[in-house]
């Protein structure tokens, strides 16, 4: 397969994601990006098995398509020494070769069958729970209580935000036992009363990816065990 991009676009792309990337990876392939080409949208994955982010690209100049897991710190660092320019990736789905060809010269690396790559998980549609909410107002509820959460082995749920969705507002709570913040935003609001909690890693993620962001979030979990009347019931979230 083939594809050509824009170098500083591509970099973007991968650093948005690459905090995801964890320095000490049980398997060796969430080292590398997923690349998944389909018709003319490039999609590459970022995972470290509990977190996952994903980022599209359109792409008007494509031959084929496939997947390739792509190492992900040399990836990094060969684009920072493009200048804006366009990149043409050659892949070879059978040897795994990628050769790299821009203006300056050809770069070659070696990627790894993307089938490898672990699965996202899927969410029950018969337990889905959806609610939209303003990335800002996501973003502040974040900012307000990340802080508060705590690096607790034994007791993981407090290593999080508690993030309750109801009929009249979004409420945002975190805790390390010593300290106890709740945040509340009555200009956001979902269908029904569900609720779950946001680990603390993909928290800190949001926190930097959504300044950049303009316009609503959709936010979607599973099993969130809904009773009506009852805006506290817990629940799991993914």
């Amino acid at each position: 397969m083939k594809f050509v991009v824009s170098s500083t676009e591509l970099l973007g792309h991968l650093q948005a994601i690459s905090r995801v990337i964890s320095s000490k990876n049980t398997l060796p392939i969430l080292d590398n990006f997923l690349f998944n080409l389909s018709g003319n949208d490039l999609e590459i994955t970022a995972s470290d098995l509990e977190s996952t982010l994903i980022t599209k690209m359109h792409l008007d100049n494509i031959e084929g398509a496939g997947t390739i897991a792509l190492p992900a710190r040399i990836l990094l660092d060969t684009l920072k020494e493009f200048s804006e320019q366009p990149l043409t990736f050659d892949i070879n789905t059978e040897t795994m070769a990628v050769v790299i060809n821009s203006e300056n010269g050809r770069f070659s690396i070696i990627g790894q069958n993307g089938v490898d790559f672990p699965v996202l998980p899927s969410i029950r549609s018969e337990k889905r729970f959806t609610f939209n909410i303003g990335s800002q107002v996501l973003l502040s509820g974040i900012s307000r209580t990340l802080f508060a959460t705590a690096d607790d082995e034994l007791r993981p749920v407090m290593g999080g935000i508690f993030v309750e969705a109801s009929t009249d507002k979004i409420t945002f709570v975190a805790s390390d036992a010593h300290k106890l913040v709740r945040y509340q935003r009555s200009d956001a609001r979902a269908d029904d009363n569900a609720s779950f909690i946001l680990p603390k890693k993909p928290a800190s993620l949001l926190k930097n990816i959504l300044p950049r962001e303009s316009g609503m979030v959709a936010v979607e979990f599973d099993d969130p065990r809904r009773r009506p009347g009852n805006p506290l019931a817990t629940g799991r979230g993914r």
